[in-house]
């Protein structure tokens, strides 16, 4: 069994190609998956994401502590006939890759063709992540990377050939990839017709766009069960009466298949990551 570090995880997986696993594997019924578990500890928390789908199954095993490295963990590849571990890898730079492709899956879905300006309001990892995915499914001639930190944006920028600012401009494609629990993107924010990509939170109780973007947008997630426990973007804007639980009812699996279809206007993209995703992108790992 052969133990996959970040950069041999990267060297085998294209973004394209995680891409491409999750469109097909999406375009397939799976069977119901379990939801995301979370067990505290001490040092911090442990996520537990399994998943079985064809010929193999795995779980992730992250970890979300309070040390100098916030997120670690390993992700474990089986095989689903005879349970046999096929391959263990690092687990943050497949949930780096598998998470930007979901976004960028989406926004080939959803956003225009023509779709040619971009912006990322954060400056981790996932935003540069973001950039480079982005740029895989739609014609980029501009990125704008909106942080709170100036010299953390500038170095951001300048490694992607972009532009740094302290406030959102005007964009056809928006994604928020940030720690933030409070909202940073409000619909005043945003041209009518953009598509929104929210990524960075995963707890009901935490939110990167404001309840009037909810509102105002076609909604798609990434997997109803997780966001409904989860996506605090969603849940705390039908809370407060902006939105309807209606914005679980269309998902990324349905949207692949024709199932869904986005009307003309402003669409937003809430994931939170699911076990099977990972598993979509995992799996090229054994091949």
């Amino acid at each position: 069994m052969k133990y996959l570090d970040g950069p041999a995880v990267r060297a085998a997986i294209s973004v394209g190609d995680a891409v491409a696993a999750l469109r097909s594997g999406l375009a397939v019924s799976a069977p119901p998956q379990p939801v995301r578990g979370s067990t505290a500890w001490t040092g911090g928390e442990l996520l537990v994401m399994p998943a079985e789908a064809g010929d193999v199954a795995g779980v992730k095993l992250a970890t979300v502590g309070r040390g100098p490295v916030r997120v670690q963990g390993v992700y474990v590849l089986f095989d689903a006939a005879t349970l046999t571990p096929l391959v263990v890898a690092d687990a943050v730079s497949l949930t780096l890759l598998r998470t930007a492709a979901l976004s960028a899956l989406a926004t080939d879905l959803l956003a225009p063709e023509s779709a040619s300006r971009l912006a990322v309001v954060g400056t981790g990892p996932q935003a540069r992540e973001h950039v480079l995915a982005i740029r895989a499914v739609r014609p980029i001639s501009s990125v704008t990377i909106v942080g709170r930190t100036p010299g953390r944006a500038e170095a951001l920028a300048d490694e992607l050939g972009a532009v740094a600012a302290a406030e959102l401009p005007e964009a056809d494609i928006v994604c928020v990839c940030t720690t933030a629990t409070t909202p940073v993107v409000r619909a005043a924010d945003l041209s009518a017709r953009v598509h929104v990509n929210a990524i960075g939170a995963h707890r009901a109780d935490a939110r990167e766009v404001a309840a009037d973007v909810v509102a105002s947008s076609f909604v798609v997630v990434d997997d109803a069960d997780g966001a409904r426990h989860e996506a605090g973007d969603l849940i705390m804007a039908i809370a407060e009466g902006a939105a309807s639980d209606d914005v679980f009812a269309h998902d990324l699996a349905a949207l692949v298949r024709g199932e869904t279809a986005a009307p003309e206007g402003r669409t937003l993209f809430k994931s939170v990551g699911f076990g099977l995703a990972d598993l979509l992108v995992a799996q090229l790992l054994a091949r």
